[in-house]
């Protein structure tokens, strides 16, 4: 097991929510990112926007959360996968509305379908009850043809 990289930031969780153990540096870098236990076994990823997410406009830069959507969306491909790995074949998002500092940003993922090479997931990140960013993306299973 990979042991987990610190974020540069120390922020405490909000109730609820426990820190995700984050192993790619990108996403360390710009962590730390949460989770929580959801309904039915799923789980629900945030973090919450400081100044280092955000554009001039004081907005969180998109850049920012399709590396957040990646992170999660690809935790969920590769839950799905079974043990293999995954990696982004394509993501397409649709900015909604911006987030700004102090919010806390929320991911769900959903597992829309999967074949044995190639993993369809999507979600939705939102901040306060309302939609920010929607997302779809697929994953390849790494070795499969």
């Amino acid at each position: 097991m990979r042991t987990p990289l610190p974020s540069p930031r120390d922020v405490a969780a909000p109730d609820g929510w426990r820190v995700s153990a984050l192993h790619d540096p990108f996403e360390a870098h710009v962590g730390p990112l949460f989770e929580r236990d959801a309904e039915a076994g799923a789980r629900i990823f945030g973090f919450i926007v400081d100044e280092r997410h955000v554009n001039g406009e004081g907005e969180v830069h998109e850049g920012m959360m399709l590396t957040f959507a990646d992170a999660f969306l690809g935790g969920a491909a590769n839950r799905a996968a079974e043990g293999k790995g995954c990696v982004t074949l394509s993501m397409q998002a649709s900015f909604l509305k911006p987030a700004r500092i102090g919010d806390l940003v929320e991911c769900h993922t959903r597992l829309e379908r999967k074949t044995r090479a190639i993993i369809f997931v999507s979600g939705r990140l939102s901040a306060g009850g309302e939609d920010l960013v929607t997302v779809t993306s697929l994953w390849k299973v790494l070795g499969e043809r």
